[in-house]
């Protein structure tokens, strides 16, 4: 199996989707990329070291290769900002691994989509009680669930063939046994807020965003 097909499989089971499976034919870069080249760029100083801390390396690899879209999977801003309307096939999405590794399993994918309203902090807990959850005070929702799953919703109005949506979902996936260190929450946190600030300014909306440059601590709450 090579990684690219059991980096999508590892994502739709972390995702609940099956929609990842068109990363079947794509390869990771075959050289190493310096944290701070990675996702286009858009990791300020606090996130380069948020994710060199999560994947215990200084540099990372990207997917090459093209979706099933014919869209390219290495990350671009401003293809993400192009796309916020349509499927997975045509969207940017940020996938990184750990150089070496042979799993298949990403340590992190950002991917970013335009929502008609972030979820409420009430509303989350009731419909699955049983998570480990932090919430941050950024943009209109920002959360963590345990080792997967990383949420943060922002004021941003785009327009698309589905309308005008008021708002950008911006979710990390994240495989658990991939990452390392002690802060794993807010780590995965800082390097979502800075590719999200910088999504925000390409968009004309970081003004209404509420995205600061500085990410602060989290509330964890323990069901």
């Amino acid at each position: 199996m090579t990684r690219s097909v059991a980096a999508a499989a590892t994502i739709a089971a972390l995702a609940g989707l099956s929609a990842c499976s068109d990363d079947k034919d794509d390869s990771p870069d075959a050289s190493a990329t310096p944290a701070g080249r990675i996702c286009d760029g858009a990791l300020d100083e606090p996130a380069v070291a948020a994710l060199k801390r999560l994947g215990g390396t200084d540099a990372f690899e990207e997917l090459t290769g093209k979706t099933a879209g014919g869209q390219p999977n290495r990350f671009s801003l401003s293809r993400a900002a192009a796309h916020l309307h349509d499927g997975t096939e045509l969207r940017s999405r940020c996938t990184v691994y750990v150089p070496g590794d042979n799993s298949g399993a990403p340590l992190v994918q950002l991917d970013f989509q335009a929502a008609d309203k972030p979820p409420t902090r009430s509303g989350v807990e009731k419909a699955d009680p049983d998570k480990q959850r932090t919430y941050y005070p950024l943009g209109a929702y920002a959360a963590t669930t345990e080792e997967n799953s990383t949420v943060l919703y922002f004021a941003c109005p785009t327009k698309g063939k589905d309308g005008t949506k008021p708002y950008v979902d911006a979710g990390v996936f994240s495989s658990a046994n991939q990452l390392k260190g002690h802060s794993t929450s807010k780590d995965r946190m800082v390097i979502l807020n800075s590719v999200a600030r910088h999504l925000a300014e390409k968009l004309g909306c970081a003004d209404k965003a509420q995205l600061p440059s500085t990410v602060p601590d989290g509330e964890s709450v323990t069901p």
